[in-house]
């Protein structure tokens, strides 16, 4: 049996502890077949070799917790990001251009905003907003999409009044001052607006482009943290697209929440389990929302925020609720996956999967709690005794890390994604950004996990930084485990997938500071090439 493939003259840090280098390796029908001496056996008179010129190769990364068609859909949204409308102004003049665009009364809808990274420290209100487009509703969404602010308009083509009622788990923001409406809405209350969707073929069309940008990143392998049935039927048809061939691990939208309809009931009626699905796209289990976010001021944290001694964040559900709901998944052979950024989220989501099922059964189901930013040392026994899975927002360092020093304060901020704990206590632990909230692009999550500095040059402490390996094993061979993939990606090893990269440096050796630098020249899922950069002294085939 000869391979279709060879890679050669590289550096090969495979993340597998039984042959943790090579700088051969061997493909065939898409899996790896052979490192080294014994992948010269298997060159054949139609083998291709490809020559890395010295590069080092790394399995393809594991995005553990990403949006991927939300990102999809934002790039027909107004980009909002800071590097792009940093002020205000420029948020408002994005407003008025859309709105000369578009005709009277349609939707101008936007992303990406953050209040700590804009010029004045702020959010546009709702008077600037109606100014800028009196005619059209608005809707943006915040970075952390768990708060968005809006027009008058919006508010009128949605029937709501200028007093309007919190929702449980939402509010209608107010200006200390005057006590009107500001135009933040927070968590639930997003959902009393009636914001079109885009169509299954746009979203389809959208995605095939958004690939592209998660292979540029090394991404082989995304997990969708929020599927309702549009996804659902995105990603099957996408299935049969021979353009998509990036893997989906799907978390199921359990219950109403943030204004998306739960598939809980329907999941359980038809009997799906865990694990349904094939090796390129399968579910993995149910997601639930306890709180909101630290950059809005949302997470349900023990001590309250910075400078307002009355908000401790908002809890979605009472305990009684998640853990008749855990309990429920449980009973169905179906792994939980729970937002729990706060402390008291954290502990909410450790009592409902402990009354749902004992330790060993537990970590059995590889229950996960995701983001877990302000795990306590109790929270740590109790998630290393339960085999739960702590699915780190690290990305959540570089990208927001400032308003994460600006909400919390310094002493709590330094114990954010506590990596170095987590490592201690023996918890698996995937690296995620949570896109589109933070950049997708991994090595600045690495990069986060190594220094622990934010985009503004800050650093929460050093207490929690880990070493490069680990935090390249977050990516890879941590997140595999994560999604029950250890036995066909995360690392590079006979008989797995040949999912891999090439990278431009030697991250193992270069400054830490130049981490999040790295640039990716080569991705292949399953041994084809789905992306390469045009450079000089590319990879070649011989």
């Amino acid at each position: 049996m000869y391979a279709d493939l060879i890679l050669h003259n590289s550096v090969i840090y495979t993340m597998d502890e039984t042959r943790p280098t090579a700088s051969k390796v061997a493909i065939k029908n898409g899996k790896i077949v052979a490192f080294d001496q014994e992948a010269d056996q298997y060159c054949g008179p139609r083998t291709r070799k490809l020559d890395i010129k010295g590069k080092v190769v790394l399995p393809g990364l594991i995005e553990s917790h990403a949006h991927p068609l939300h990102y999809a859909a934002n790039l027909l949204e107004l980009d909002l990001r800071a590097e792009v409308t940093p002020t205000i102004e420029s948020i408002l003049s994005a407003v008025r251009k859309r709105a000369e665009e578009l005709p009277e009364g349609e939707w101008i809808i936007g992303m990406g905003w953050d209040d700590s990274k804009l010029k004045e420290r702020r959010f546009p209100t709702i008077e600037e907003l109606s100014d800028a487009a009196p005619n059209h509703p608005i809707f943006l969404r915040r970075t952390c999409v768990h708060n968005a602010v809006v027009n008058r308009k919006a508010f009128e083509v949605c029937g709501l009044s200028e007093n309007p009622v919190d929702p449980e788990g939402g509010h209608f923001h107010r200006d200390s001052d005057t006590g009107q409406l500001s135009g933040l809405i927070q968590e639930n209350a997003m959902s009393e607006f009636s914001i079109p969707t885009i169509t299954i073929e746009q979203l389809k069309q959208t995605m095939i482009k958004a690939q592209q940008h998660f292979f540029e990143w090394g991404i082989t392998t995304v997990h969708e943290m929020a599927v309702k049935k549009e996804e659902m039927i995105v990603y099957q048809q996408l299935q049969k697209d021979e353009q998509f061939r990036l893997k989906a691990r799907l978390w199921l939208w359990a219950i109403d929440q943030m204004g998306w309809k739960g598939v809980q009931e329907e999941t359980i009626a038809l009997g799906i389990e865990s694990g349904y699905g094939n090796d390129r796209l399968n579910i993995q289990g149910l997601k639930y929302m306890l709180d909101g976010s630290v950059g809005g001021r949302t997470a349900a944290v023990l001590d309250p925020f910075e400078n307002e001694m009355d908000n401790h964040g908002i809890l979605y559900m009472s305990q009684e609720r998640i853990n008749e709901l855990v309990a429920e998944a449980g009973r169905n052979n179906l792994r939980v996956s729970i937002h729990g950024i706060g402390e008291r989220a954290i502990d909410m989501a450790l009592k409902a999967i402990k009354q749902a099922g004992d330790p060993e059964r537990n970590k059995q189901m590889r229950h996960r709690i995701e983001h877990c930013a302000l795990a306590t040392e109790e929270h740590l026994k109790e998630i290393a005794s339960n085999g739960i899975i702590a699915a780190s927002s690290i990305g959540f360092i570089y990208s927001i890390g400032d308003s994460y020093l600006n909400n919390l304060g310094k002493e709590r901020a330094e114990r954010v994604f506590p990596h170095a704990s987590f490592k201690k206590h023996g918890i698996k632990t995937p690296g995620n950004s949570d896109m589109p909230v933070c950049t997708g692009n991994p090595f600045a999550g690495i990069y986060a996990a190594v220094t622990r500095k934010t985009v503004g040059g800050n650093q929460l402490g050093t207490k929690e930084a880990i070493p490069i390996e680990d935090a390249i094993k977050a990516y890879t061979a941590d997140a595999a485990y994560s999604g029950f993939d250890e036995e066909i990606i995360g690392t590079l090893s006979i008989g797995k997938y040949a999912d891999l990269i090439v990278l431009d440096q030697n991250p193992f050796l270069i400054d830490p500071e130049e981490i999040k630098e790295v640039q990716v020249l080569l991705t292949m899922i399953e041994g084809e090439t789905v992306f390469e950069q045009t450079l000089e002294g590319r990879c070649s085939y011989v």
